[in-house]
């Protein structure tokens, strides 16, 4: 189920920087970027994964840089949560592959992650409006510590969501913690 999802998030990666500049060129290289994604899924390498996700964003930001001028935050939108889909798709299969897991963990885990896309739809629906009343009446030169402003809140909220997820945390980065959580365990 997770290899699906992850192999269905490469399509939206291949084909949304000809949406935003319909050119060959494009299309070819987006499709060698959902090419590498795909590879990351099927072999369950973050590491591959990653390396599509950054070339799909640069082969995404050359389609901007040739269009005409056109807004495209509904496709980049898109593409972000094609983006997320495969990574989180990637690390699920790379984690769990060789655990027997049960459908409700599946379940469970999809249903997290749809939250996630509805909250950052909101988010981006709000990110989009907020850019468009200050893009009215704020100077060029200010646009950019906007945006940085914005990419720090976005990264330290993502930091607290992760310590908030693991609120026991690790002892050593050689699974002490876990050795000491099985031994309980048992």
């Amino acid at each position: 189920m997770m290899k699906a999802m992850g192999l269905i998030a490469c399509l939206p990666i291949a084909v949304l920087p000809t949406a935003v500049r319909p050119d060959i060129h494009l299309l070819e290289a987006g499709a060698a970027a959902a090419l590498l994604c795909a590879g990351g899924v099927l072999l369950s390498s973050l590491g591959l994964a990653i390396a599509g996700a950054i070339v799909a964003l640069l082969v995404f930001s050359i389609a901007l840089l040739l269009a005409s001028g056109e807004s495209a935050i509904i496709e980049a939108f898109l593409l972000g949560v094609a983006l997320f889909g495969l990574l989180d798709a990637t690390h699920h299969r790379q984690h769990f592959r060789p655990a027997v897991t049960d459908k409700s963990v599946v379940r469970m885990h999809l249903a997290q992650v749809g939250a996630s896309v509805g909250v950052a739809f909101g988010v981006a629906a709000l990110l989009a409006a907020v850019a468009i009343s200050l893009s009215i009446g704020m100077d060029a030169s200010a646009r950019p510590i906007v945006a940085a402003a914005g990419v720090i809140l976005v990264v330290a909220m993502v930091l607290r969501h992760q310590s908030v997820a693991d609120p026991a945390g690790r002892l050593s980065d050689d699974g002490e913690a876990d050795h000491q959580h099985n031994q309980q365990r048992q």
